[in-house]
């Protein structure tokens, strides 16, 4: 773990910190061939892909059977079961609370103006599992698909050696109710979705985080389908000042960087005092749990406000304050991700079952972007309604402003409308 001492400005700091993310890789044209495949030949192509890659064969009907994903449900361990059960109850929550609803208003000239709220007729979700089993990431991207009110939700997840995809993201489909489970990750598993398949289903909107051949593959295929956001390494920022607990402050730390892929992490040190009992304590449990931390970064502030400018500039996906007044500075966030108030409140909470969504903007992407939510799945329809008394009052501006834009035939519109209130024209 490396110190970088305050320079002056958070610009110097963030080119530094970002400078540790690893290189792009070059895998632009081999997603655009993955893609064009899919495009083109289909379920032929994804098994062939899948194949090359994951050294899998699947079936002519490769969609994972409603019995083995029960059977998954069933095998869970009880702990893991309820623990679950207890994470969905509280993203569904809070998801609940974000949903948006239809509108409608009457403004001066007698217009009704206002919206309908539609769910996306069929969600695409990606959900990361070739080596590892992400439960966690089925809770986060499938529940605020339903909050939303998708008819259809579909899941993608790499494939496992004897069929199917990862038990516990099977069993955490199963808990929630998902019937549309395909074991193909990847570039094939973003297109196949994009497109459609004889097998898998064309979706509207592909949301979940993924490698980076996953996000690539999301990028080519923007306006063929919705998407959440581009996600890259996973990053935490953890303002802290002097009476933090170095133990709690490097297990905070490491526990990002136990994320690896160029996954980062790094302390705005307010004060300059914390650096070498956290260095240290990363030492020892870095150790101990055989982690390593060449992406942990201390950065020596000489005050908060220099620690929110970091902040600001940097635009982390996390945020933890530990701080002694935690709750008074969140007003000051202008760029995060998501924010953990206060000591106790581990990125790692949020991370399982807080509530709130895990699938967060990295790399800067917090300056514009936001969390993974019921909006994503949701489409906004904008509804008008005039009377004859609204649209005279309304048509001499309409016809004023289309006639100074040449536009002759909108202006008519408008003003045919005006001539004889009340009357058909």
């Amino acid at each position: 773990m490396r110190t970088i001492v305050w320079p002056g400005d958070a610009a110097t700091v963030v080119a530094e910190l970002r400078a540790l993310a690893p290189p792009a890789a070059a895998v632009r044209d081999a997603v655009a061939t993955i893609v064009g495949d899919v495009r083109g030949r289909g379920d032929a192509a994804v098994r062939a892909w899948t194949e090359r890659f994951d050294r899998i064969v699947l079936g002519e009907e490769y969609a994972v059977p409603g019995a083995d994903l029960a059977a998954a449900r069933a095998a869970t361990a009880p702990g893991l079961r309820a623990a679950l059960e207890l994470a969905a109850a509280n993203i569904r929550a809070y998801h609940e609370r974000e949903a948006p609803r239809s509108w409608r208003t009457t403004l001066p000239q007698g217009q009704v103006v206002g919206q309908e709220v539609r769910p996306v007729a069929a969600a695409g979700l990606y959900v990361p599992g070739g080596r590892a089993d992400y439960p966690s990431s089925v809770l986060m991207t499938v529940l605020p698909a339903q909050v939303a009110g998708v008819e259809r939700v579909v899941v993608c997840s790499p494939p496992r050696e004897g069929g199917g995809v990862a038990p516990g993201v099977a069993a955490a489909c199963a808990l929630l109710g998902v019937e549309h489970v395909y074991p193909v990750g990847g570039a094939q598993a973003v297109a196949a979705m994009a497109f459609g398949t004889a097998v898998v289903p064309r979706c509207d909107v592909i949301a979940g985080p993924g490698n980076a051949y996953v996000t690539e593959a999301k990028r080519q295929l923007v306006g063929e389908v919705g998407i959440d956001g581009l996600a890259g390494p996973s990053e935490v920022l953890v303002v802290a000042e002097a009476g933090a607990d170095p133990e709690w402050l490097a297990a905070d730390l490491l526990a990002q960087a136990e994320h690896g892929a160029g996954a980062m992490a790094c302390l705005a040190d307010v004060g300059g005092t914390l650096s070498g009992p956290v260095a240290a304590a990363v030492e020892r449990l870095g150790a101990e749990l055989g982690l390593g931390h060449e992406q942990l970064v201390a950065v020596a502030c000489p005050d908060l406000d220099a620690a929110l400018e970091l902040c600001a500039a940097f635009a982390p996906e996390h945020l933890e304050l530990h701080l002694d007044d935690a709750p008074a500075v969140v007003p000051r966030v202008r760029n995060a991700g998501a924010v953990f108030v206060g000591p106790h409140t581990a990125t790692a909470f949020a991370d399982y079952a807080a509530g709130s969504n895990h699938v967060l903007p990295t790399g800067g992407a917090a300056r514009f972007g936001q969390g993974l939510s019921v909006a994503h799945f949701e489409r906004r329809v904008a509804v008008v309604e005039l009377d004859d008394v609204a649209a005279a009052a309304l048509a001499g501006a309409v016809a004023t402003i289309a006639e100074a834009e040449g536009l002759r035939a909108h202006a008519r519109s408008a003003a045919l409308r005006a001539a004889r209130p009340g009357e058909q024209s």
